[in-house]
């Protein structure tokens, strides 16, 4: 087991109210181990409001309830969870902390998750400290996953993205180019807003440091709300589809639907569906031969029920497909 040690956040940025993005300094005068692009770290606090997972919701995400003593108190007490790491390598070596992208998990009737909330309570009167565990991990690096592929298609959803962001800012501050491959970044969250790193990705896509193609899209735009042009719509692995010359996965389930109960459930998710639509500067031929199976692998990390519709599209299409493991 790793040592534990005690951090210190020293900055805290509030994105949205269900999502934060915090820097950690390490213990006293030490140093967090060296690592790659693309790994993660333990973290912890004790002071966590404790639940138990009852099962899994429909967007593959878990769902808890709390726990209670005999008395009828939410029980409190350590949790440990890993998060990749946002930060590159080498802003870790320039300034000492570690960057992440914390998601406020939801429960059992929006109630919120055990160590998210404990991480977002974070200030004066429960303190800014948080435990780590001395060792970095994790195979989802460029090195590791890409191999001989010339291409490299990059899928983060929600906080997923995390770990494309620690990859990409390392490329630009050490890549010239040379390595002779192409970058495409497809970046999916709910909303404008939580589109987090959207400014810094389109910032390292214009200073042309290495061939990199920047693709947001948001899930859930607002009829309401002009949406900025560099900003697609749909849901990751529609996109995904989409840029193959596949059917949305709501539109396959309205074709493949075969009893009553079933068509009536294909038929209200073809009635949510947001259809994909790429940012009005793409096109989706010229997409489709930059990530050619052939020549490509796709990289994801981030929502389990996206995570297995790409692996559905990646073997119609006989696309190498690596996935974070934890």
């Amino acid at each position: 087991m790793a040592e534990r040690k005690t951090g210190t956040v020293v900055h805290q940025e509030l994105i949205t109210p269900g999502l934060m993005r915090f820097r950690l300094a390490p213990e006293g005068d030490s140093h967090f181990p060296e690592y790659e692009a693309g790994q993660y770290i333990a973290l912890r606090r004790d002071d966590c409001k404790l639940t138990r997972r009852i099962g899994v919701a429909q967007n593959g995400k878990p769902t808890y309830e709390p726990e209670y003593d005999p008395w009828g108190r939410q029980t409190v007490g350590p949790v440990t969870h890993s998060y990749s790491i946002a930060s590159a390598p080498s802003e870790t070596a320039e300034h000492g902390w570690l960057e992440f992208l914390l998601a406020l998990e939801d429960g059992v009737h929006g109630l919120p998750g055990r160590l998210s909330e404990a991480l977002f309570g974070m200030g004066p009167e429960t303190g800014c400290h948080v435990t780590y565990y001395n060792r970095i991990a994790g195979t989802l690096t460029l090195d590791t996953r890409v191999q001989d592929a010339h291409s490299v298609l990059m899928v983060g959803t929600g906080t997923g993205v995390a770990p494309f962001v620690s990859m990409l800012k390392e490329l630009r501050a050490r890549s010239d180019g040379s390595d002779g491959r192409r970058y495409t970044l497809v970046h999916t969250n709910r909303t404008p807003l939580e589109l987090a790193y959207q400014d810094a990705l389109l910032e390292i896509e214009a200073a042309g440091r290495f061939d990199f193609m920047y693709l947001p899209t948001i899930s859930r735009p607002s009829p309401n709300v002009s949406i900025d042009p560099r900003i697609g719509q749909g849901r990751a692995s529609n996109v995904v589809r989409h840029i193959y010359g596949l059917p949305t996965a709501e539109e396959e389930k309205q074709t493949s639907a075969k009893s009553d109960v079933s068509k009536v459930a294909a038929e209200l998710a073809l009635a949510r569906l947001v259809y994909p639509v790429l940012p009005r500067h793409l096109r989706v031929s010229d997409l489709r031969e930059r990530v050619d199976p052939a020549s490509s692998v796709l990289l994801t990390c981030g929502n389990p029920a996206s995570t297995a519709d790409l692996r559905a599209t990646a073997a119609r299409r006989e696309l190498r497909i690596e996935v974070e493991e934890w």
